[in-house]
Parts: structure tokens; sequence; C-alpha cells
């Protein structure tokens, strides 16, 4: 797929959003779940995802991960800031290709893939997952090694 034919399939998940996600709200009060913009949406996600794929068959879990990440994708962008964007620059990138926010932390060009933590989660159901991830990208902890070089250095000794 070449980039403007990957800029059209992105154009079209951005005009699918809006209905994905009412139709995710939808599906959720159903089994009495309010999927609204609150602090414990993290964990509403998870136990919606939990009950609406309870059944389902690997190609339409799939499907749901697309669902789940677009709604989760819009609580950062609402809650954080930010923006959707697509990764086409660096083939490299973990995310290329793949719709991701940035603009939404204090550390430039970090980008959160919503898509990416739900199949974390669906792959394991590992209850808090959704929460550190954005924790991770919201309240970014910068890793100082320097600690860990000068032990090992001392520990060499």
């Amino acid at each position: 797929m070449d980039q403007v034919q990957a800029a059209e399939v992105f154009d079209d998940f951005l005009i699918a959003t809006d209905d994905q996600i009412e139709w995710l709200i939808e599906e959720a009060k159903k089994h009495k779940i309010a999927l609204t913009n609150s602090p414990n949406t993290p964990e509403l996600l998870e136990k919606s995802f939990d009950i609406i794929s309870e059944e389902l068959n690997e190609e339409d879990i799939e499907k749901l991960i697309v669902i789940f990440g677009r709604y989760l994708g819009e609580f950062i962008r609402l809650n954080y800031g930010g923006k959707w964007t697509l990764p086409l620059k660096d083939k490299k990138n973990v995310n290329f290709n793949t719709p991701v926010i940035t603009g939404h932390s204090p550390i430039e060009g970090l980008e959160f893939a919503p898509i990416r933590v739900i199949c974390a989660y669906a792959l394991r159901r590992y209850k808090g997952t959704i929460r550190r991830a954005i924790d991770n990208h919201i309240h970014p902890q910068i890793l100082d090694l320097s600690l860990e070089a000068a032990q090992e250095r001392h520990s060499k000794n």
C-alpha cells in the first residue's frame, strides 16, 4: 500500500470513528455499563471488552479491538489533548501505518497507539493494562540508567 492509499484508509478510519464509538456505548449499556468520559473509563473498557468479546470468534475479536482502540484514542484525545495521526515517514517505526495519538504528552513526538493497547489487553486480560498504558504516556517517568551503570561498575571491582 502506498502513502496515498494509506492516507485514504486512515481518513476512512477517522470517518467511521464516531459511529463505532456510538455502537460501543450502546453495546456496553446492554450490559449495564455506562461508558462515559470519566476517571474510571479504563477499567470500564476492560470490563466491557471482557463481556462483549466473550462469545466472539477470533476475526470478530480483531474487529472489536479496533473499535475499542478508537474509543480509547478518543478518550486520550479529549482528556489529554493531541490528535490522531498516521506515522508513514519511518518504516522501522513500530507504529508505522497504525493510527496513533500524538501531542498528548509532555514528551514531544510520543505516540500513543490505542489499538495496540487494547490488543495487549485482549491477549492477556491483565486488569489495569489500559490504566498503566495511559499513565505511562501521560505521566512518563524518565529512566535514569546512570545509577544502575554505577552499581554495575562497583560490583565488578
